[in-house]
């Protein structure tokens, strides 16, 4: 059997050197960057989740503001109300 024995100078480990690196960025950076889209696709359906929990919750907020708001006006209506009339008794009265 016969050896055969390669023998390159520098500049020719260079260039073999960059080419591994560049092969190996080629086939690195696209899976990189499916591993990102999917982990960025991630973050959006999690947001928009959250987006949608807080709209509810704004929402219900904004309905017990408004009953608390018509139950204060009721109140405040009833007191005026008993107030006249104690005021026209005490005009009777007198």
């Amino acid at each position: 059997m016969r050896e055969s024995n390669i023998r390159l100078n520098t500049r020719e480990k260079a260039v073999v050197l960059f080419a591994f690196a560049f092969i190996f960025l080629a086939l690195f950076i696209p899976l990189w960057q499916i591993g990102e889209n999917h982990s960025l696709e991630m973050k959006i359906s999690y947001d928009e989740l959250a987006l949608a929990e807080l709209k509810d919750e704004e929402r219900r907020v904004r309905l017990a503001m408004a009953a608390e708001d018509a139950e204060s006006e009721r109140a405040l209506v009833l007191s005026s109300i008993v107030n006249d009339r104690d005021t026209l008794k005490v005009g009777n009265q007198k």
